[in-house]
């Protein structure tokens, strides 16, 4: 071998390894900045899952706090159901005592009636028997001035 061939080999060898080494930099800088880029599509992910989660936790949370209205609702519907039952039987009774003592206050009414025309009666058999008991007691005094 020629020695001035083997500095020529070792310029050609080395500018081999150099645009080896360049282009593996490159390709390591390519890789990176997709690694980057990965790495920030991976925090936006976990970012994203993370704030889903949370989301997740309140909408179950307001979906208990709204189950428990739900319930809540359900039995105050239902007592308020019972005392409006209680209530219409009430109204019933009351109703029908009010007729009951309507009724009675008709009856009474007629009793009223009945004793009017009684006092009435006896009040003119009355005026009827004092007219006689006067009369006799004039006639008695004519008897005895005679």
């Amino acid at each position: 071998m020629n020695p001035r061939l083997l500095p020529v080999l070792n310029l050609i060898g080395c500018l081999a390894l150099t645009g080896l080494v360049v282009v593996q930099w490159r390709k390591e800088r390519v890789q990176d900045a997709v690694t980057t880029g990965l790495r920030r599509e991976l925090s936006t992910a976990h970012a994203g899952i993370v704030e889903a989660a949370k989301q997740r936790s309140a909408l179950e949370r307001d979906i208990v706090v709204l189950k428990e209205s739900i319930e809540a609702t359900q039995k105050s519907a239902e007592t308020s159901a019972r005392g409006l039952e209680e209530k219409e039987r009430q109204v019933a009774e009351l109703e029908s005592g009010i007729a009951s003592a309507r009724e009675q206050i008709s009856a009474w009414e007629a009793a009223i009636q009945q004793r009017d025309e009684r006092i009435r009666t006896l009040d003119a058999d009355l005026a009827k028997t004092r007219q006689r008991l006067d009369e006799a007691v004039a006639r008695l005094k004519e008897a005895a001035a005679r």
